[in-house]
C-alpha cells in the first residue's frame, strides 16, 4: 500500500527538522513519504515488517526521529526488550524493561533500521522498520565540514555529489537543541552560482550543545538525496591565540613567560587549557637545519620558566592552546604572533676598526707589490720601437698633407716676385 502524506500529516519525518508529532507505522506496510521543507522536498521510504509468519505480539511500532525514540505495544508480558538502531557505519543496542527506548543522535541519510526484539517462553519475537532515503545515488553533498573561528563565526562547506545534475541547487538548514530550525542566510557560491557553503555569525558555544544540520537539494532532472549530521559545537572550534603574552628576563639565564587564555564565547578557567610553547634562537629561525630537535613544550598553566636564555642571542616565541579536561576542542588552535626578546650578539667597535685598518694595509701592500713588479718588468724588457704604419692612420696623414699643401699654395700666391734686369753694353766705353 502506498500513499502520499503531507507535511502536516507526516510531522514525525526525520528530514522535517524534528516536528513534534509522531507517525505510527503499521507493521507489514510500506509507505512512500516526503516532507515539504521551505522551498524543497525530501523523499524517503519506510518499510516495516515482523519476524514471524504469524502476527508479532509487538505492535504499533512508532519512531520519533526528533529524539530517535522507539515506542511500541505488546500483547505479551515481556520482561525485557532489546532495541537496535543500525546505520551503515554503526550499530547501537540497548536493553529496556519498558516499552520505549531512546538512542543517542545518529545521522540516517544513508538509511537506518529500527528493531525491537523480545523473548517469551523461549520464543523470540521482533519487529523492525527500515528508513530508506530516495534519490539518485551520489547526489547528496560530500565532504561536509564546519569550523568555528574568531569566537563567534562559523563556516560550513561541502562539495556537490559526484552524480549531481548541473541544475542542482543545495540548501542548508540547522537546528539547535532548544531552538527552531533556520535556513542559511549567507551562502557561499561557486563559479556556477551553486551553493557550496554557508557563513554563520553570532554563534554561541554552550558546553555540550549539539546542532543538527541538514542539506537537501532540488533538480528538474532527478531526486536529490539529502545529507544530515549532528555536530557538537565545541569540537569544531578553532581556538584563538593566547592573549597578553609577556616575557620578563630580569634574572638571566631565566625568563618568565606569562599569558592569558584564548577568547571564547563562554569563558573557562586556566585549568581547561593546555599550551604549546615554541622558542627558537635567531640562527635557528634563519637556518631550519639548526632548529632544536626537542619535543614540544606543553604546559597546563598560563606561565612558563625559560631556563636556557642567552642574553647575547635574540629569541623568538609563539604559543598556541587546546582544550584539556573540559568541553573545549582538543585540536591545537592558532599560533600567536611571534614575540622577540633578547639582544643581538654585538661585535666590539675596536675589533671592527682593527679589521678595517688591517684590510686597508693589506690592499695597499698588494698594490705596491704589483707596481714594483710591473716597473721591474719594464726595465728588464724595454719596449721595442716599431716602424710607423702609415696605412694604419690614413685619414690623419692625408689631412696633414692637405694642410701643408694649402699653406704653401697661399704663400706662393701672395709672395711678390721682383726681377732686376741689368743692361750690359756690348762694347766697352772709350776713354
Amino acid at each position: 500500500m502506498k500513499r502520499c502524506i503531507s507535511s502536516q500529516e507526516l510531522l514525525w519525518c526525520y528530514s522535517c527538522l524534528f516536528p513534534s508529532n509522531i507517525m505510527v507505522i503499521t507493521l507489514g506496510v510500506s509507505a512512500m513519504i516526503w516532507c515539504i521543507l521551505p522551498f524543497h522536498p525530501v523523499h524517503a521510504t519506510i518499510q516495516c515488517t515482523h519476524s514471524n509468519e504469524t502476527t508479532s505480539p509487538i505492535t504499533n511500532l512508532t519512531v520519533n526521529l526528533k529524539k530517535l525514540e522507539l515506542t511500541w505495544d505488546s500483547s505479551l508480558n515481556f520482561t525485557k526488550y532489546q532495541c537496535t538502531l543500525k546505520t551503515k557505519n554503526s550499530s547501537v543496542e540497548k536493553k529496556e524493561n519498558k516499552k520505549n527506548c531512546i538512542f543517542s543522535r545518529k545521522p540516517i541519510h544513508e538509511g537506518a533500521i529500527f528493531r525491537v526484539e523480545g523473548n517469551y517462553d523461549m520464543v523470540s519475537y521482533s519487529s523492525e522498520c527500515t528508513f530508506i532515503p530516495e534519490g539518485l545515488s551520489g547526489t547528496s553533498v560530500e565532504n561536509f565540514a564546519c569550523v568555528i573561528y574568531n569566537v563567534s563565526f562559523m563556516n560550513c562547506t561541502w562539495t556537490p555529489g559526484r552524480n549531481t545534475p548541473e541544475d542542482t541547487q543545495y540548501f542548508l538548514y540547522q537546528k539547535f537543541s532548544k531552538e527552531g530550525e533556520r535556513q542559511c542566510q549567507h551562502y557561499i557560491k561557486d563559479a556556477h552560482g551553486r551553493h557550496t557553503g554557508c557563513r554563520f555569525q553570532d554563534v554561541v558555544i554552550k558546553d555540550n550543545n549539539v546542532v543538527y544540520f541538514l542539506v537537501n537539494g532540488s533538480s528538474k532532472e532527478s531526486k536529490i538525496q539529502f545529507y544530515d549530521e549532528y555536530i557538537t559545537l565545541y569540537e569544531i572550534e578553532l581556538l584563538t591565540t593566547p592573549t597578553n603574552i609577556t616575557v620578563n628576563c630580569e634574572e638571566p639565564p631565566r625568563c618568565i613567560v606569562e599569558w592569558e587564555p584564548p577568547r571564547r564565547s563562554q569563558r573557562k578557567g586556566n585549568q581547561c587549557f593546555q599550551y604549546n610553547i615554541d622558542i627558537q634562537r635567531k640562527t635557528a629561525m634563519a637556518d631550519p637545519a639548526e632548529r632544536r630537535d626537542d619535543s614540544p613544550t606543553i604546559v597546563n598553566e598560563n606561565t612558563y620558566r625559560f631556563e636556557n636564555f642567552n642574553a647575547k642571542k635574540k629569541h623568538f616565541l609563539k604559543i598556541r592552546a587546546r582544550g584539556y579536561n573540559c568541553p573545549i576542542s582538543e585540536n591545537w588552535g592558532e599560533w600567536s604572533e611571534t614575540i622577540e626578546f633578547g639582544n643581538e650578539e654585538s661585535v666590539s667597535l675596536t675589533i671592527i676598526v682593527l679589521i678595517f685598518i688591517l684590510g686597508t694595509v693589506t690592499v695597499a701592500l698588494l698594490v705596491l707589490l704589483l707596481s714594483k713588479r710591473y716597473c721591474k718588468m719594464r726595465s728588464f724588457f724595454p719596449p721595442i720601437p716599431q716602424p710607423k704604419n702609415k696605412f694604419s692612420e690614413p685619414a690623419a696623414i692625408d689631412s696633414k698633407i692637405q694642410r701643408e699643401f694649402e699653406t704653401s699654395l697661399i704663400k706662393y700666391e701672395t709672395e711678390e716676385v721682383i726681377t732686376t734686369v741689368e743692361e750690359i753694353s756690348p762694347f766697352p766705353k772709350a776713354n
